[in-house]
């Protein structure tokens, strides 16, 4: 579900970087909410859980997909500091 959210937030910042946003109304209204309300929000409580467990020792780092992992931790990264 996190990385749903995302793929919506990078969807809403791209078109927002465009120059036109109102072109793209049909797909803002739609992603707007999963973007930029949800994805923060379940990122960090996404990513929080996941270190618990791997401190925890419950799971290896390779049964929770880096990649997925590594790229929540990018994207909120970005969501920290850019404005909404």
């Amino acid at each position: 579900m996190s990385f749903i959210c995302n793929i919506c937030f990078l969807l809403g910042y791209g078109v927002r970087m465009m120059g036109d946003p109102e072109a793209w109304s049909f797909l803002t209204k739609h992603i707007t909410i999963l973007g930029w309300l949800v994805a923060a929000p379940l990122n960090i409580i996404t990513i929080l859980t996941a270190i618990v467990m791997l401190l925890l020792k419950k799971v290896h780092f390779a049964e929770i997909h880096p990649y997925v992992f590594v790229l929540n931790v990018l994207i909120l990264l970005i969501q920290l500091v850019s404005p909404i």
